[in-house]
């Protein structure tokens, strides 16, 4: 679910877009399942958490790149049931449904959420979690 841009401000051109970064964090999302560690040093904020079912547990920032760096990845994600919440202007809250898959072909269900904060122009992930289904 997509949320509306705010109506425009007293004396703005009501016909002036609200810039939305909607279908950018959705875009950079998909790619955390995916991508290689490059991504993850550009896109992990310096604080970042990922937590995740065990054994795996919660890895902070350093112990997410050590991961990405010699763990295979996933080649394909699927989301659904996707939600965005924007409690601010500098935080976006993703949810959502997700199945994927590597190269063995197993199937991977799980809820997950996804928590991003905005530095400068850059959205960066704070904190990730997965509940498998």
């Amino acid at each position: 679910m997509h949320r509306r841009a705010p109506p425009p401000m007293r004396g703005s051109n009501p016909l002036q877009e609200v810039p939305m970064d909607d279908d950018n964090l959705w875009r950079i999302e998909e790619q955390f399942w995916s991508a290689g560690a490059d991504f993850y040093e550009q896109h992990l904020a310096e604080h970042a958490l990922m937590v995740f079912p065990a054994p795996v547990g919660v890895l902070d920032r350093a112990a997410t790149l050590d991961s990405i760096q010699s763990g295979s990845r996933w080649v394909h994600a699927n989301f659904e049931k996707r939600e965005l919440l924007r409690p601010s202007d500098h935080v976006a809250l993703l949810v959502y449904s997700a199945t994927a898959s590597r190269h063995e072909g197993v199937a991977y269900r799980a809820l997950c959420s996804t928590t991003y904060v905005k530095e400068g122009d850059a959205w960066l992930l704070a904190l990730h979690h997965q509940t498998p289904q």
